[in-house]
């Protein structure tokens, strides 16, 4: 199984680069083929924008994109809970890559998803308690996004939204993270 994980955050140490490590290892070590894409510092990609929607083109980085999309099992998104969503960096690499025509299409006026078989799991950090974020709707109104706008309107399988909350508190509160993506890797 080859799985891609795409990074979101513009520091190099941090908890978004350590779930990644911790989630790439145990694939790793079950026999995966694992490739990293960190948004900040591989690749860079402008930000989308086009002149004609029916005639956008692909450029080269979205061709080298898409092909790691292509060849993936399983995608992962690891990221920074910022402002209510993912960092713009994040979404930009959505907008500009899961394009019409390569991750879903029209048939009839319905969508119509075209990465079958490929599952997607999410991970994401806040500083505030991830109860707040249950309480508020905040939480639940995030991961309908990402599981029905994103991953299934692509034809993908959702396969879980993590939230980990009040990262800020203490280095037993970090290693009780890493041990959860631990057994969630080890599946």
């Amino acid at each position: 199984m080859n799985i891609l994980i795409v990074t979101a955050h513009p520091t190099s140490h941090n908890l978004t680069m350590g779930i990644t490590e911790i989630y790439k290892t145990e694939k790793e070590n079950q026999g995966y083929e694992v490739e990293v894409v960190d948004l900040y510092h591989d690749k860079p990609q402008p930000f989308f924008s086009f002149k004609d929607a029916n005639d956008r083109g692909l450029t080269d980085t979205q061709k080298y994109y898409q092909a790691k999309i292509q060849k993936a099992d399983e995608i992962v998104f690891v990221y920074p809970f910022w402002w209510g969503g993912p960092p713009a960096i994040l979404k930009n690499w959505i907008d500009s890559n899961l394009t019409m025509g390569f991750a879903a299409e029209y048939v009839n006026g319905r969508p119509k998803g075209l990465l079958q078989g490929k599952k997607v799991k999410i991970f994401t950090t806040c500083g505030a308690p991830k109860m707040i974020y249950v309480l508020t709707g905040v939480y639940a109104s995030s991961k309908k996004i990402w599981k029905q706008t994103i991953v299934e309107f692509c034809g993908m399988k959702f396969d879980g939204y993590h939230m980990y909350g009040g990262i800020d508190t203490s280095e037993k509160k970090i290693n009780a993270i890493f041990k959860k993506i631990t057994t969630i890797a080890k599946g």
